[in-house]
């Protein structure tokens, strides 16, 4: 039996792009999700919404922020504070980054020692990413604390072709903006290696909305990334490898709320250094394939004119998983064990969650798959919660597929929501959350589709800071998030297609009230062509409406238009430019913190 060799090459598989994969129909397996469950499995497989993103539509986007890559799909909306850099929240289904976690390359690298655990956007760039999928709903029965709004799976670049092979980028453009990157992946017979190095650096622009100050100083961002990935096959059997992911980065930003640490148009900092690496080893067995890693992060972030000025946090985490199968049912199961410290200046405070789970994976026709999926967490301040996952899928027909899913999920209260001495309490419970989905997806025969989601999400016992005890207390009552998710893609003529997308979203919490920063409506349309044999281009237009900020009040609608081109000098040389905000439009995604004017980049890359 060859469950683990089977799941790793359509893990390899699901890296390239399906240009490639078509290639050869023997090979075909369509889109891999890694994500959305405990095995890989195709996408048309699956009861669970999960968007992904291949490395060709990573390269068009007109922006070199992953937060603003996924900003156009149904579903996630963008909130941050200012330029690169900056803190950046990414949301899915009106639900904020606290309730998202984030892993790249298998290493969960939100932040424990963020107020609320959480993973931090803005200095994260598409340099070096190869694939990225955001799976939506709660999800702890799969991943643990925090997956109530979904996951976000990150899968960097990886050797594709045997040999060695080099890549590099250089971008330059608006705000004194300089970009670069070199790549190198080896592949031979028995192992492989990936290596990325970039460096971004920008004068910026304030990250304090600049309409609305007397002397707006440029918020500048600077930050080196080191990924490196490899693999090797030590015996028939027996296959060893690792991940590391390292960034250093400066942030000029505004403090919060806008413009809270800035009195004289000078800037706050944010120095910023995080590392998180994985080993792991994947055995195969005769009955039974077994995975074993282990994964480390540190995260360190300084505030030089902070009222807290030092943060670190760590994460130790050891996991096993078994793949097996019983009759028609494709089994995967195991344990994990995690520890989570922090320390605020002064302040520190650990806790561990012992976790075992298991799922099954059952076609029961041709047509028809099942899966159900349960976790049990034992954690050491609050004790046990356990979460379930079941989802179908149905294909109709060839070209038609309903997918329905219901899930339970939890957020543990952060270190610092149980530890600070100021703010902290001791004596909260995780947040209990349900979801479900139900969705249909058509594909036509000139190769448009269409596809329908829709969603929601209750979370009972929110934890939220009261102003009256200045802390963190459990807020009583339900908040709900619903709606519709609509996205389609047709082909307009030979070489030009129109794609768009549209998100409903009516989130409330327990007092009624609308979620802050949460679109109603946030629409995306957009046009692709390939304009000769060799210059392509893309125009996409996001239009945001019905936003509350902070103090409930209503936030201005707005309109964005982005745009980039590509020409292609040769086979492994490309040219491209991007425009960013092409209207010029004055809008804000947060209250009070300012987003680019227009702006204009240029860069080269190659591979060879």
């Amino acid at each position: 039996m060859k469950h683990l060799l089977a799941s790793a090459s359509v893990a390899a598989l699901a890296t390239l792009p399906r240009v490639a994969l078509a290639q050869d129909d023997a090979f075909d397996l369509g889109t891999i999700t890694v994500s959305a469950s405990q095995t890989p499995v195709e996408t048309k497989r699956t009861g669970t919404v999960v968007e992904v993103v291949e490395q060709d539509e990573i390269e068009k986007s007109s922006s070199v922020r992953v937060s603003e890559t996924l900003d156009t799909l149904p579903g996630v909306s963008l909130s941050g504070n200012g330029g690169l850099g900056t803190s950046s929240v990414l949301r899915v289904r009106g639900l904020s980054g606290k309730y998202v976690p984030v892993y790249i390359d298998g290493i969960d690298v939100t932040d424990p020692s963020s107020v609320q655990t959480q993973y931090n956007f803005g200095a994260l760039t598409t340099a070096g990413v190869g694939r990225i999928e955001v799976l939506k709903g709660s999800q702890s029965a799969i991943y643990g604390s925090e997956a109530i709004g979904g996951v976000v799976n990150i899968t960097t670049l990886r050797a594709t072709e045997m040999g060695t092979h080099l890549s590099y980028s250089v971008e330059a453009g608006s705000f004194d903006t300089y970009a670069a990157t070199f790549g190198v992946t080896t592949k031979a017979e028995r192992g492989e290696l990936a290596l990325t190095l970039s460096h971004a650096r920008t004068k910026g622009f304030s990250a304090f909305e600049e309409n609305d100050r007397v002397n707006p100083e440029a918020d500048g961002f600077k930050g080196t990334t080191l990924i490196l990935t490899g693999s090797y096959d030590a015996t028939d059997l027996v296959t060893l490898g690792f991940a590391l992911n390292y960034i250093d980065s400066e942030t000029d930003q505004d403090g919060f709320p806008a413009p809270a640490y800035v009195l004289a148009d000078t800037a706050d900092q944010e120095l910023t250094k995080r590392l998180g690496t994985r080993v792991y080893a994947e055995i195969e067995g005769a009955a039974v394939d077994h995975t074993i890693s282990l994964t480390y992060t540190d995260t360190k972030r300084e505030y030089p004119i902070g009222f807290n000025r030092d943060f670190h946090g760590q994460r130790t985490e050891a996991s096993y998983k078994a793949v097996t199968q019983a009759g028609a049912v494709d089994l995967a199961f195991g344990a994990s064990y995690s520890q989570e410290e922090f320390a605020v200046d002064a302040i520190s405070g650990t806790y561990e969650i012992a976790s075992v789970f298991g799922e099954a994976q059952y076609a029961a026709s041709e047509n028809v798959d099942l899966s159900f999926a349960l976790r049990h967490d034992d954690h050491s301040t609050f004790g046990g919660f356990t979460t379930g996952r079941l989802a179908g899928n149905w294909r109709i027909t060839a070209d038609t597929t309903v997918r329905a899913s219901v899930g339970t999920g939890f957020r543990a209260p952060s270190l610092y929501e149980l530890f600070h001495p100021f703010y902290g309490n001791p004596a909260l419970q995780q947040e209990e959350s349900r979801s479900a989905e139900l969705g249909i997806e058509h594909h036509f025969p000139n190769a448009a589709m269409v596809k329908a989601t829709v969603f929601y999400t209750e979370i009972d016992n929110l934890i939220e800071y009261d102003f009256a005890t200045s802390g963190y207390n459990q807020v009583p009552g339900t908040s709900t998030t619903k709606g519709i998710e609509l996205s389609g893609r047709m082909t307009l003529s030979a070489g030009t297609d129109l794609f768009g997308s549209y998100t409903y979203t009516d989130g409330k919490d327990s007092s009624g009230n609308q979620l802050v920063r949460v679109p109603k409506h946030d629409f995306v349309l957009g046009v692709e062509a390939e304009l000769t044999d060799k210059l392509s281009g893309q125009l996409v237009l996001n239009h945001v409406a019905g936003r509350a900020n902070d103090g409930g009040n209503a936030m201005p609608d707005y309109t964005v238009v982005n745009a980039s081109m590509t020409y292609d000098f040769n086979d492994s040389t490309q040219g491209y430019v991007r425009f960013e905000n092409l209207t010029n439009a004055q809008y804000q995604t947060s209250y009070g913190y300012g987003t680019s004017d227009r702006a204009v980049y240029f860069g080269v890359r190659a591979s060879f």
